[in-house]
C-alpha cells in the first residue's frame, strides 16, 4: 500500500518531533536549507520549561506564561502547552532522553519571569544541541534533503501539495506530498545582531504569505538582552540561565543596572531587560554580566565557557562578560489552530514560524523548546486522523517572476530593519521604511535572490503590523513624540 507523503521544511526540534511520530506509517521527507545540524534548536542553551517538580503545577506555569505575554496569549493554546508539556517530557525520558540531575532528581534552573525553578537542561547549557541530536538520531526512516532551500509552496485547487526548492547550485527540485509542514524557524537574520543560525531569515513566513496563509502578531519580536559583545560585534548567546544562577547586569563602574527597574531585577521579563540595556548603550555605557556569584560557572555552562575562551574573554580574572541585546525570537507568525493547521488545506506550521497564541506579546523564557515538542506531537496526532489517498500530480512549474530583479544589498537591508524595527520603533521611521521597500522586486530563481526577497516580504509584514499596533505592548515598543 502506498503511504501518504509528509513534507517537513526544517530540521529543528518541532520538525524532528513530528517526523519521529509519523515516520513508521508515512513517507516522510525533511527538507532543510543548510545541513540538518543548522537550526536555532541546535543553538538553544537555557532548556525546556515544564511543571515537573513537586511544588510546581501547570496552573503556575500558565500564570507565568500569561504574565510574560502581557495577557495577549490565547487561553486554550497556553493551556495545551503547560498541561501537555510534562507528559511530553516524561515520554522523552522514557525513550532515553537524559536531562541533567542533581542528587538523583531533575536539576531545574530558574529564568526570568518564572516564579520558581522549572527549566530542565542537559549538557549544562547545551540543551538544544543534545535534544535535537537525540531526536535526529531516532529518525531512522525519513528522507533527508539537506542544502535544499524552499522557495515556493505548490498549490492546486487552493490546497498545498508540495514544495519547490533550490540546491547549492540553484538547480530546481520539487517534492509533492499530502501534508506540508512548515517548521522553518523564525527571522533572526533580518537583523545584523541576532542569536539565530545563519539560515534563519524568515523563509517559511514569506513562503506561507505568498501561498495565501494568514499571519498574525508579526510586530512582536523578542530581543534577547545578553549576547556576547566584542569589538562592535556579537558572538553568540549568553543564556538567561546565567542570570538565573546569580549573575548581575552591571555598568563599567560596577553599578547594578536592573535593581530599581523591576521587582525581579535581573530576572525581569526579557522585553524590560533588553529595553533597559539598549537605553544604557544609547547613553554611551558599556554593559556587562557580573558572574562573581556563580562559583561553578565553567561546570554549569561548558558551552558558554568554550565560546568565551574562543573569543579570548578574560572572564576568569574579571568575572565580567560584555553583552548587548540582539534579535532572538518571533512571537507572531503563521496563524494556526492547536493542531498546527493553517487556513490552507494541507499546510501546517509548527515551532517558531507558527503562531497558535502560546507566547502572546512576549515569550516566557524556555517556553520555545516546550512549544516545539508539544506542537510537533500535536500536528502528528492530527495528521494520523486524516486519510488521504496519494495521487500523482502533474509537474507544476515555478511561478513566473522578474529575471533581473531590483533588490537591496543584504547588509543594507539588515541595518535598515534594525534601525526601524529594532528594540524601539517610531511610526514615522516605519512609514519611511515601508516606502523604501516599494522600490524592490521579488525573485526566487537563485538562493540569494530568494533569501533577500523573503527578508523583504517578512520585513514589510513586521512594519505593517507595527504601525497598526499604536500602543506599546510586550516586545513591541512604539515611541511617539520627540525622542532624544
Amino acid at each position: 500500500m502506498i503511504k501518504e507523503r509528509v513534507i517537513i521544511v526544517g530540521s529543528g526540534i518541532s520538525g524532528c518531533t513530528a517526523a519521529l511520530r509519523l515516520m513508521q506509517d508515512y513517507d516522510v521527507t525533511i527538507i532543510t536549507k543548510g545541513y540538518k545540524e543548522e537550526s536555532n534548536s541546535m543553538l538553544a542553551q537555557g532548556g525546556v520549561a515544564a511543571a515537573v517538580s513537586k511544588n510546581d503545577t501547570p496552573k503556575k506555569h500558565f500564570s507565568d506564561t500569561f504574565q510574560a505575554g502581557c495577557f495577549h496569549n490565547k487561553v486554550l493554546a497556553v493551556n495545551q502547552l503547560v498541561t501537555h508539556g510534562p507528559m511530553v517530557i516524561q515520554k522523552l525520558i522514557a525513550e532515553g532522553m537524559a536531562f541533567d540531575e542533581q542528587d538523583g532528581e531533575l536539576a531545574l534552573g530558574l529564568e526570568g519571569a518564572h516564579q520558581l525553578p522549572r527549566i530542565l537542561h542537559t549538557g549544562g547549557d547545551q540543551t538544544g544541541k543534545f535534544l535535537t541530536t537525540f531526536l535526529q538520531e531516532k529518525l531512522t526512516n525519513v528522507h533527508w534533503q539537506e542544502q535544499k532551500m524552499a522557495i515556493e509552496i505548490i498549490k492546486q485547487n487552493d490546497s498545498a501539495i508540495g514544495v519547490h526548492c533550490l540546491d547549492k547550485e540553484n538547480r530546481l527540485h520539487t517534492y509533492y506530498g499530502e501534508h506540508i509542514i512548515l517548521a522553518s524557524g523564525g527571522l533572526g537574520q533580518l537583523f545584523p545582531v541576532t542569536t539565530n543560525a545563519t539560515t534563519i531569515s524568515g523563509d517559511g513566513l514569506a513562503l506561507a504569505y505568498r501561498a495565501g496563509a494568514k499571519l498574525t502578531d508579526m510586530e512582536f519580536i523578542q530581543f534577547h538582552p545578553t549576547l556576547l559583545f566584542l569589538n562592535g560585534r556579537c558572538h553568540g548567546l549568553i543564556s538567561e540561565a546565567v542570570r538565573g544562577e546569580g549573575a548581575k547586569l552591571i555598568r563599567a563602574d560596577g553599578s547594578a543596572i536592573m535593581t530599581d527597574v523591576h521587582p525581579r531585577a535581573d530576572l525581569a521579563p526579557r522585553d524590560i531587560v533588553a529595553a533597559t540595556l539598549f537605553a544604557e548603550i544609547q547613553d554611551g555605557n558599556e554593559v556587562f554580566l557580573d558572574i562573581t556569584a556563580i562559583p561553578n560557572f565553567e561546570k554549569r555552562f561548558p558551552g558558554i565557557t568554550a565560546n568565551l575562551d574562543a573569543h579570548h574573554i578574560p572572564f576568569r580574572e574579571t568575572k565580567r562578560i560584555p553583552v548587548h541585546p540582539g534579535a532572538h525570537f518571533l512571537m507572531g507568525g503563521i496563524r494556526t489552530d492547536l493542531s498546527g493547521k493553517t487556513n490552507i488545506p494541507g499546510l501546517y506550521a509548527i515551532g517558531e514560524v507558527a503562531n497558535a497564541g502560546v507566547h502572546g506579546a512576549n515569550r516566557l523564557a524556555s517556553n520555545s523548546l516546550l512549544e516545539t515538542l508539544v506542537f510537533g506531537e500535536k500536528v502528528a496526532e492530527y495528521i494520523r486522523t486524516q486519510k488521504i489517498n496519494p495521487i500523482d500530480h502533474p509537474e507544476i512549474p515555478l511561478s513566473n517572476q522578474t529575471q533581473t530583479p531590483h533588490l537591496p544589498d543584504k547588509q543594507l537591508l539588515q541595518e535598515k530593519i534594525w534601525e526601524t524595527l529594532g528594540i524601539t520603533r517610531k511610526p514615522e521611521k516605519i512609514t519611511e521604511f515601508l516606502h523604501w521597500l516599494t522600490d524592490f522586486d521579488y525573485a526566487n530563481h537563485t538562493r540569494e535572490t530568494a533569501e533577500i526577497s523573503h527578508m523583504l516580504i517578512t520585513a514589510k509584514l513586521i512594519a505593517e503590523s507595527a504601525l497598526k499596533r499604536t500602543e506599546s505592548l510586550g516586545a513591541h515598543r512604539i515611541l511617539k513624540g520627540v525622542i532624544k
